[in-house]
């Protein structure tokens, strides 16, 4: 019976995926058709700016924080922002790092076209938001323009002080990305001061800020907050600032300059010891890729570096896979614990809890290796182990407390329907 119910479910699962996929591919076929129009050149900043929907020139106007023009219909908007933002198209240049400028420097160069290279949708909108470049068709091809008035712009604003600005800006955001990436939250003075301290140069609040607030709408990678910023994976911000302020005697991790400069990079994967160890524990008893293993490991680092509770690992994995035996389970939780202790964690200010723990043992310590039972699996995705143990399993009560060390009751937990 239920191998049944669960081969049914597994079906159904697999056909909602599979219409989600069709629905979010029908999406995007729409927008891109939506995006790529055709275009004659020269093209002027008006006649570029006429073919976007009103949603997306409100958004420019937001992007240039322009006053008194939200009323505006469709053309009356895009002709006062034709006059409005050669003027202070200088402004959103001087937030360029290195790689945005490299893409404009070379559209520029090009007489302000280029063949559109596979950037994503997503990037188009953005730099069209700011009115950097614009998508277009000419001849069945894609290319990615800029407008003819701000070319000039461009060039005589193109000095030793804007590439000395994008050089900044490049190093601003990228220590940003890496000091979150091990924080997981920072309010703006601590990350100014991270920062400061780090480029041995003052960082000015304004320019800071507003270079920082343009790099989240590129890269993603970071997000404004209430308090400052956050990475992208942190849902509970308030929770990871609260454990910070809560350890007033546990000093920010030393980070150096390359190793936040290492960490800013998305394809960034720290492989511990620790960690390397539990993935070849899992890829010697099931069927898993390169690829599916670095992904497995972003996901783990990140469940513990935002949520901080190893249970959640077991919990995740156990929606991956199925769990052949307790005496499986014992070993995974083992490793699992090993890769959580020395794993750096925002709640730690950066620190391992094995590092916080060798400073101050009647505070914190890493949690204890512990027997647990085992764990109902879900639908794996990688399928049967490749090999089959086959220890007798031990009864754990829905109402008793979860072995996983979640602090929660089974049936809440690892035990939850």
């Amino acid at each position: 019976m239920t191998d049944n119910v669960d081969a049914k479910t597994k079906v159904a699962l697999l056909d909602a995926l599979g219409n989600a996929k069709r629905f979010t591919q029908k999406l995007q076929e729409r927008k891109e058709k939506q995006l790529w129009k055709k275009v004659e050149f020269p093209c002027s900043l008006y006649d570029a700016l006429s073919r976007l929907t009103k949603n997306e020139l409100d958004q420019i106007r937001r992007n240039y924080q322009f006053k008194g023009l939200s009323a505006l219909k469709k053309a009356e908007l895009a002709s006062e922002l034709s006059k409005s933002i050669p003027i202070t198209f200088k402004m959103i240049v001087d937030l360029l790092d290195q790689d945005r400028y490299d893409r404009i420097k070379k559209i520029v160069k090009h007489s302000g076209v280029i063949a559109d290279n596979g950037l994503p949708v997503a990037a188009v909108e953005t730099y069209m938001s700011y009115s950097l470049l614009f998508p277009g068709i000419t001849g069945r091809k894609r290319v990615l323009f800029m407008p003819t008035e701000l070319i000039g712009v461009f060039e005589s604003h193109d000095d030793g002080e804007l590439r000395a600005k994008v050089r900044r800006n490049t190093e601003w955001i990228q220590l940003a990305h890496g000091l979150l990436h091990y924080f997981g939250v920072m309010d703006i003075w601590h990350l100014m001061q991270k920062i400061e301290e780090l480029t041995e140069k003052p960082v000015d609040r304004v320019d800071f800020l507003r270079v920082l607030h343009a790099s989240c709408d590129f890269y993603k990678a970071i997000c404004p907050a209430s308090f400052g910023f956050r990475d992208s994976r942190v849902f509970d911000a308030e929770k990871i600032l609260d454990e910070q302020h809560a350890r007033p005697d546990v000093d920010d991790y030393p980070f150096t300059k390359s190793q936040l400069m290492r960490a800013a990079d998305p394809n960034y994967v720290d492989e511990t010891p620790q960690i390397n160890a539990l993935m070849n524990f899992l890829v010697s008893e099931y069927h898993i890729s390169d690829q599916e293993r670095t992904e497995l490991i972003k996901q783990i680092i990140a469940i513990i570096q935002t949520d901080a509770n190893p249970s959640k690992v077991i919990q995740f994995l156990q929606t991956r896979m199925d769990f052949p035996s307790f005496a499986f389970v014992q070993a995974l939780l083992a490793k699992v614990t090993n890769v959580y202790n020395h794993t750096r964690q925002g709640a730690l200010k950066g620190h391992t809890p094995h590092e916080v723990f060798q400073k101050e043992k009647r505070h914190l310590k890493p949690v204890p290796d512990q027997p647990l039972a085992p764990i109902r699996s879900q639908t794996p995705i990688f399928g049967k182990p490749s090999t089959s143990n086959t220890t007798t399993h031990h009864k754990v009560g829905r109402n008793d407390p979860c072995p996983c060390g979640s602090g929660k009751k089974y049936k809440k937990c690892c035990g939850r329907s």
